[in-house]
């Protein structure tokens, strides 16, 4: 099941389509401008843009004083989510659940992303591609990824700083997991080493079979 989509926005729009949906009431093109530090003009071109998009509504702003009511805009059930702090939140509520059932806690999540990572395989992928497609793979998915020949490096990792410390080896297994299930799903040899977790980067080394070694 995906958890998200693209949206297709500018980065300013985006900005002004997160302020919509982080409001309780429907706002006006001066409190965008306003808020976001932008002239009103711009606040109503992109305002206006999303409404064409049917990512906002606009509609008159009910009357609290003689004189023209504003139009004001609100964002819509059917605009893609902007913010990722609930998402955020439910993971970690998910593995602070996990973790207080002790027993092997890593373990569990080593199988949930082996899983994961089959069902993200591509069978019909030749072996050479494999590692390409995994490494989109992971990019689509927040990761800033390397290839230096049979190694991936992680430069970014979207969970890093934004989950509690504690809560990041059962992070890093659920990737490892992902990782092992998604080359054992695909065609060829592959496998990976353990992830080498780094304070900045992390690698995973891509490994094949010696001569002498069983595929």
């Amino acid at each position: 099941m995906a958890l998200t989509r693209q949206h297709g926005l500018g980065p300013t729009c985006a900005r002004v389509l997160t302020l919509l949906q982080g409001s309780v009431e429907p706002v006006s093109v001066v409190q965008v401008a306003t808020e976001l530090d932008m002239h009103k003009n711009s606040a109503r071109f992109h305002l206006d843009g999303l409404v064409e998009s049917g990512y906002a509504d606009r509609v008159v702003a009910t009357p609290h004083a003689p004189g023209r009511p504003p139009l004001v805009y609100a964002a819509t059930s059917t605009s893609p989510t902007m913010s990722n702090i609930h998402l955020l939140e439910l993971i970690g509520v998910l593995l602070d659940e996990v973790q207080s059932r002790g027993a092997d806690a890593e373990a569990d999540c080593l199988q949930a992303g082996r899983r994961w990572g089959a069902r993200m395989a591509e069978p019909d992928t030749s072996a050479e591609r494999v590692p390409e497609e995994l490494a989109e793979h992971l990019t689509q998915r927040g990761f800033g990824v390397q290839r230096d020949a049979d190694d991936l490096r992680f430069i970014r990792c979207p969970f890093r700083g934004a989950l509690a410390p504690e809560a990041m080896p059962l992070v890093c297994a659920i990737h490892q997991g992902l990782l092992d299930g998604y080359l054992d799903a695909s065609t060829g040899d592959l496998s990976v080493g353990p992830l080498q977790i780094g304070p900045v980067e992390c690698v995973a080394r891509l490994r094949r079979p010696t001569p002498d070694e069983p595929a």
